[in-house]
Parts: C-alpha cells; sequence; structure tokens
C-alpha cells in the first residue's frame, strides 16, 4: 500500500499520525497532483480538508478523476457539514485526526487501496494502447482500443472472432501488451498435425513418441505467468478439446507420456474465423470448450466495414515496405488511396499489406502512384457478374436464373457506387444483417452501420432492423 500525503508542511499532524501507524507516505505539493502515478495499482490520495475550500480544488479534482484516483479527505473536528461536502465531492472516505482511532485510519487505508487495485483491474488499464499495433480512426477501432486497454490487465479469457487477414493476432499482442507481464507464446491451431498439437501444448516425456529423444515442456509451461493465444481454436481436434477445457477449469495440465500433472498460470486468448457456436450444434466443437473460452467476445472488423482507417492501414504499411526492400517511399497519391477506399478487401488487412508491398518491389518512390494499380471488382460487381453469366447444371442445361450461378453478397457498407456513402436504406440492410450475426452488441453493429448507438436501438424498436 502506497499513500499520497497532499501537504508541503513536513510537520502536518497527520504526517505523524501516518508515520506513528508504520505507513510512510510521499509527501505531494497541491500543485503536483497529476495523472503520473497511472502505473502504481494501490496509490491513495490523502487531502486535506482546507484543500476543498481553496480555489484551486476543481482543478485538482479533475487531475484526480482524470488519474482515475480515489482519494481521502482528513482533517480535525470535521463536522457533518465537512463530510458531506467531501463525499459530494467524491472522497472515497473521510477522516477525523482527533476523532478516529488508529485501526479506523488502517481500515480506511486498506480499503481504498485494495478498491483502488481492483477498480485498476478491471476498468484501468496500463496505459494508452499502442496506436501501432490497433491502427484506425473508425468508431469500431476506436471502440475495440478502449476494450483492450479496460481489459487487458484482467485475467478474463477472450475469443477474438473476426475474417481471416483481419489482424486477430494483433489485438491479442495489445490485449498482451496492456497486461505488460509475462511472455506472449502464440501458436496457430491449424498449423500442426492433429497427433502432435498435444505434446506441443501441453509438453511430452522422454519416449512418449517415436522421435521423443528428449523431454519436452509444453507451450503452456512456456507462457506461464503471461498469455498463451491460440490462432484457428476452431481446427482444435475434437479429441483434444476435453483436455484443453480440463485445463482451463484447473490450471492442471499433464505431459504426454508422464502420470505426474504440473500447475501454469497464465491467461488464454484464441481466435477463430469460423461460427463456433453452429460447429457446436453440428458436433464439431465442445459447447463448454466454447462458453468456458468466450467469457470475453472481441470482433476483429473486417476492413471493407471501415474504410476510414485504410490512409493511416496504407502509411504504416507503405513504411514497412520501404524498409523491407530498401528503397525510398515516402507517400502515395491521394487518388491510390481513394481506389483503395472503392475495393471491398476480400483479404482485409493482409490483402491490403500485401498488395503495397507488391508496389514497391515493382516500382520505385518516393510517390506510390494510383497508376500501379487496377481496381479489382468489388463484391457486388462480382456477384452481379455470376448472376449474369449462363451456369451450367448438373445436367447439362444452360440457365440465366436469377441467383443460378451467385455467390452470396456481403454488402460493403463504406461506399456505394461511385464511392458515395451509403444511404439510409443500405444502412438499414446493413444493420439488419449484422444484428442477426450479433445481435447481443449493439455498440459494435453500429459502429460498423456509422450511426449512432440510440440510432439503432430506435430501428429495431420500430421493427426496422
Amino acid at each position: 500500500m502506497r499513500v499520497a500525503l497532499v501537504t508541503p508542511d513536513k510537520n502536518q499532524p497527520a504526517l505523524r499520525r501516518l508515520q506513528a501507524l508504520g505507513v510512510r507516505p510521499q509527501l505531494l505539493p497541491p500543485e503536483k497532483i497529476q495523472s503520473l502515478e497511472r502505473d502504481t495499482t494501490d496509490l491513495v490520495y490523502l487531502v486535506p480538508d482546507a484543500l476543498l475550500a481553496s480555489s484551486n480544488w476543481s482543478e485538482h479534482r479533475v487531475r484526480l478523476a482524470r488519474a482515475s484516483r480515489f482519494y481521502i479527505v482528513f482533517g480535525e473536528n470535521l463536522d457533518s457539514r465537512h463530510i458531506m461536502a467531501a463525499a459530494r465531492d467524491g472522497a472515497h472516505d473521510v477522516l477525523d485526526l482527533n476523532a478516529d482511532a488508529d485501526d479506523r485510519w488502517l481500515d480506511a487505508l486498506e480499503k481504498a487501496a485494495h478498491a483502488q487495485q481492483l477498480w485498476w483491474q478491471l476498468y484501468g488499464g496500463q496505459g494508452k494502447v499502442d496506436e501501432q499495433k490497433l491502427v484506425g480512426r473508425s468508431a469500431a477501432m476506436k471502440t475495440l482500443r478502449e476494450s483492450v486497454q479496460r481489459l487487458g490487465p484482467t485475467n478474463a479469457t477472450v475469443l477474438i472472432l473476426g475474417e481471416s487477414g483481419t489482424g486477430k493476432e494483433r489485438i491479442a499482442e495489445a490485449l498482451h501488451a496492456a497486461a505488460a507481464k509475462g511472455p506472449f507464446v502464440p501458436i496457430n491451431c491449424a498449423a500442426l498435425p492433429a497427433d502432435l498439437l498435444e505434446s506441443e501444448l501441453f509438453g511430452a516425456e522422454k519416449g512418449a513418441y517415436t522421435g521423443a529423444d528428449r523431454s519436452k515442456p509444453g507451450l503452456v509451461e512456456e507462457a506461464a505467468g503471461g498469455m498463451l493465444f491460440l490462432d484457428e481454436i476452431g481446427e482444435l481436434p475434437l479429441a483434444l478439446q476435453p483436455k484443453l477445457l480440463r485445463f482451463l477449469e484447473t490450471r492442471m495440465a499433464r505431459r504426454v507420456g508422464s502420470t505426474k500433472e504440473y500447475r501454469a498460470d497464465l491467461r488464454l486468448v484464441s481466435a477463430t474465423n469460423r461460427d463456433l457456436r453452429r460447429d457446436a450444434e453440428s458436433g464439431r466443437f465442445r459447447l463448454d470448450l466454447f462458453y468456458r473460452l468466450s467469457e470475453i467476445i472481441f470482433n476483429a472488423p473486417p476492413l471493407r466495414h471501415r474504410p476510414e482507417d485504410i490512409p493511416d492501414l496504407a502509411r504504416v504499411f507503405l513504411t514497412q515496405a520501404a524498409e523491407r526492400v530498401g528503397k525510398n517511399f515516402e507517400s502515395l497519391e491521394p487518388e491510390l488511396v481513394y481506389k483503395f477506399q472503392l475495393y471491398d478487401w476480400p483479404g482485409n488487412v493482409r490483402e491490403l499489406k500485401q498488395v503495397i508491398e507488391r508496389m514497391a518491389f515493382h516500382y520505385d518512390g518516393p510517390v506510390m502512384r494510383a497508376a500501379w494499380w487496377e481496381l479489382p471488382p468489388t463484391r457486388e460487381a462480382r456477384a452481379a457478374a455470376a448472376v449474369a453469366a449462363p451456369s451450367v447444371h448438373p445436367g447439362g442445361m444452360v440457365s440465366n436464373a436469377p441467383g443460378a450461378a451467385a455467390a452470396p453478397a456481403y454488402s460493403f457498407p463504406g461506399y456505394g457506387a461511385g464511392g458515395l456513402p451509403p444511404s439510409r436504406r443500405g444502412k438499414l440492410a446493413l444493420a439488419r444483417r449484422l444484428l442477426q450475426e450479433n445481435a447481443e452488441d449493439l455498440s459494435w453493429v453500429s459502429a460498423q452501420v456509422g450511426v449512432h448507438p440510440t440510432t439503432l436501438y430506435r430501428w429495431r424498436k420500430a421493427g426496422k432492423v
């Protein structure tokens, strides 16, 4: 427990009182109250009652609030008027130098420190999320960064949902950076054969299988104290799912070929582009494991839902590409960025990065030109072409029936024809479809559609979506 005593007076009676209780406070002049102690989760401010009557108190109170700091007001011979004024201003507690016993002081300080630490773990974060990890100015990305900052320091198990290429691992890395502790250990569940995945996760003893010539720790052991990231969790073999479920419930695991268990305390974050609930209904994924993995669900928005982020992403990828290929690229033509925003990016952020890298390989700077990249057909254009083209049925008959060979369209909310903003009808259609996929997260859906959550709520209440 750390205490900051707001006073420049080394003879302050409160200082002597705290020292007698075994507390060594940090002396802090009132003008030094500011949000510089965001890394100390249990720091409690002790504020003299006289400061509340000063002309600068409103400014000090704002600084304490911005630093998310609990504070206790103290004074001598305080009456009910002083106590009520302190409570209205947001004081966590009020202590009297003359009336309150030592036990009362210690109890108040400990409770404030515990409440401060708990608040910090649940909501405070460990500083600002690195925007180079989660790039974008859209409402969806701002909401995502705020969620990462708020939930990063907790131990909640997180499931990240999103299409391929949306940056799910970047979100996991940002969560780990917000927690700022232990190693970050990633594994792609689809990249290893099913018979090797268990030993990779939980380890194996010497001789457990052919080729196991020595004991091998698992990634679970390596991630102890930090974060284990399971990418493509939907590809986890069904036979291995009960073992992962048991580990999540007990934090106990066993190496392949061993009879002894070991404990590994870590945070587990997983990601998938599959519908795990639907997989559970079809028997491909355990429903109890899905619930255990999804204490918190993050949605990684596809790039076509946030075209306003493309200029920022393009600049980041241009810098990275220039460093990789050793060429002098300083900027992109505005026309090129505009063309980027007209495309629907089925490969999402990964595809955008690849396009910029490919141009950097083939051309020289300092400006990346719009003429170097031909705008591919959008999903709507591809779907329309598929509808217009005749399709051959298995019996050999040619059909021009509507939808005969069309792939299901997934509309792009950012721009309509000619790059114009979507119409109200288009927003309603998009909101209707997204609510079918995620009816519980109105904030996320409204961010994707580009409307205020209250507007979406009114649409839903009126039966429009």
